[in-house]
């Protein structure tokens, strides 16, 4: 199975989308706005949804998504993230102000959308798959998702600073070939960083000691116009071999 970067951005600009990842036809990792780019037929093919956390560079297509789908007589989209999460988008964003409530339309026994709340630990099987939710440490109740397939194991860290239990659970997995970890803000703004709970090139080098040898390491979720001066924190801060995530890179699993 594939996993497709659809968006990887802190922000928007140009040809800058935000955090989306296409697993394989059917699921979406986050629902940013490189969601926006699928074709409708690829849009109708989604029928899971993996959210990190309730932000909206992370889920502000969810609600065109369900609408999609709707519109041509799809069954319902199914969301798995954390009960915190799910609350979050009933009060806020499917609240029949800002969006139709999709999660009681056009009936409640067959609505557009589902939740289905679960806790850090739990597993999502998914065509073959298994995916795991990893712990983060966020503004907002989040996590990370540990993807396993046949070909090894990706790791992703969604929004999060530092957080000893997402690094504990990569030591504890076999065969991790992959680890998409956020870094957003300039060693100068670790007070900011640390508000919004994010990474900064000196916070993450603190945590990448416990990063399995063998793991390539992928850069995501950098702020448009600060990608120069973030990447040039992280080559003298790391001390370790890392890339950049880019829009249309794929992993297999």
């Amino acid at each position: 199975m594939k996993l497709e970067v659809l968006g990887c951005s802190g922000g928007i600009a140009a040809d800058l989308r935000t955090t989306s990842l296409l697993l394989g036809e059917h699921a979406l990792i986050d629902c940013g706005t490189g969601v926006g780019d699928l074709s409708l037929a690829a849009l109708l093919d989604i029928d899971t949804v993996l959210l990190t956390h309730s932000h909206l560079d992370h889920t502000a297509l969810l609600p065109m998504l369900a609408d999609a789908r709707l519109s041509h007589g799809r069954g319902p989209v199914t969301v798995h993230c954390l009960a915190e999460t799910a609350a979050a988008l009933v009060d806020h964003m499917f609240n029949g102000a800002l969006w139709p409530d999709y999660t009681r339309l056009p009936t409640p026994s067959v609505p557009a959308l589902r939740f289905a709340p679960l806790a850090i630990g739990d597993v999502v099987p998914h065509r073959g798959i298994s995916i795991t939710a990893l712990p983060a440490a966020h503004s907002v109740p989040a996590l990370g998702w540990l993807l396993r397939g046949k070909n090894g194991c990706i790791a992703f860290s969604g929004d999060t600073g530092p957080c000893p239990g997402f690094w504990q659970a990569l030591v504890a997995t076999p065969n991790l070939t992959d680890v998409i970890v956020e870094t957003t803000f300039a060693n100068a703004q670790a007070s900011a960083a640390e508000r919004a709970g994010h990474f900064t090139a000196a916070t993450l080098a603190h945590c990448i000691a416990q990063l399995p040898a063998d793991a390539a390491l992928w850069i995501t979720h950098q702020e448009p116009g600060h990608e120069a001066r973030l990447t040039t924190e992280l080559s003298a801060s790391l001390g370790t071999p890392f890339q950049l995530l880019h829009r249309g890179q794929t992993f297999t699993l």
